[in-house]
């Protein structure tokens, strides 16, 4: 099979995982970032595509979903963007050297399944991931942001809605750590078919539930946590629906959000009663814990359940 590869080269200053969130943008299952031979280049960042996934507007689109950076203050003007050919006996298997064991804390470490590895510390839970099938490693900052979150704040949590799930890798983390109650939603049907695969990786999480669904749209019932790792500007459709899925009590965790993009979801959240707790930074993104405002005085300032 011949494969397509679309590049971005990207000068040293530019922060790379911008690019790698606008791939997953347009279709890209994942990236891989290598050293270029311009010294004047500090990485290009590179996504594979096949024969039933390539379409010829994709290069198009990813041109055109750059050139939207710069409305958010991005210098776009040294990007530049290519497409070749690889055949399948040169790829297929290469990009596994780029997927290692990622310690997300001392007591969490995300594993890709064809990697032997043997916990360093009694209490160490693993995710075991195929990371070739979806989006959310733990190597993305969104990603590993969430889950630092999610530990903070999971406590005696029952009850979970992921929304966004793309891998399942909230849903197996926030299992792992107790809760009982998870059902993960996921609009793309190839990230529902590769969450549900990952949930069977990893013991005690065959039965979490994963749907094809659009948010929280038709869902009934009430958790204690809701964690959404999605883009801001869908982030921002979603914040009226979020009350009435959440417990008393309950928290929110909020990512895939560009830094620049942080205040106008604080002031949406606060228009509809919540307030941000804690904001995670990391290159270039936000990822922020979030509680009714009423529930959040009760609790004069403490953020652990």
């Amino acid at each position: 099979m011949i494969w397509k590869k679309i590049s971005v080269s990207i000068p040293n200053n530019f922060d790379q995982e911008i690019i790698s969130d606008v791939f997953m943008k347009i279709g890209a299952n994942g990236t891989e970032l290598v050293d270029d031979d311009d010294q004047s280049v500090c990485t290009k960042i590179n996504s594979y595509f096949d024969e039933d996934s390539y379409k010829p507007e994709l290069k198009n689109n990813l041109i055109n979903e750059i050139s939207r950076l710069a409305d958010f203050g991005f210098d776009v003007s040294n990007l530049t963007v290519s497409e070749s050919d690889v055949d399948d006996n040169s790829w297929v298997n290469e990009w596994k050297q780029y997927y290692h064991p990622v310690h997300i804390s001392r007591y969490l470490t995300v594993v890709p399944n064809w990697v032997d590895y043997q916990p360093k510390f009694m209490d160490e839970h693993l995710i075991v991931m195929d990371p070739g099938k979806s989006f959310g490693t733990g190597t993305h900052p969104t990603t590993y942001s969430c889950m630092q979150a999610l530990e903070l704040i999971l406590g005696d949590a029952e009850s979970l809605y992921d929304v966004g799930t793309g891998s399942g890798i909230l849903s197996i983390q926030a299992r792992q750590l107790g809760v009982s109650n998870i059902k993960a939603f996921d609009l793309d049907p190839e990230a529902v078919e590769a969450a549900k695969l990952n949930l069977q990786l990893n013991e005690g999480c065959q039965n979490i539930e994963v749907y094809e669904n659009s948010l929280l749209e038709g869902v009934t019932g009430k958790v204690d946590v809701i964690v959404a790792n999605i883009l801001a500007d869908v982030i921002m459709q979603f914040i009226p629906d979020i009350d009435e899925h959440l417990n008393s009590n309950g928290f929110v965790v909020l990512s895939g959000i560009i830094n620049e993009k942080e205040s106008l979801i604080t002031a949406e959240m606060e228009k509809h009663g919540f307030k941000v707790l804690e904001a995670f930074h990391l290159k270039g993104w936000s990822t922020l814990i979030c509680k009714r405002v009423k529930d959040a005085e009760l609790q004069d300032g403490a953020i652990l359940r």
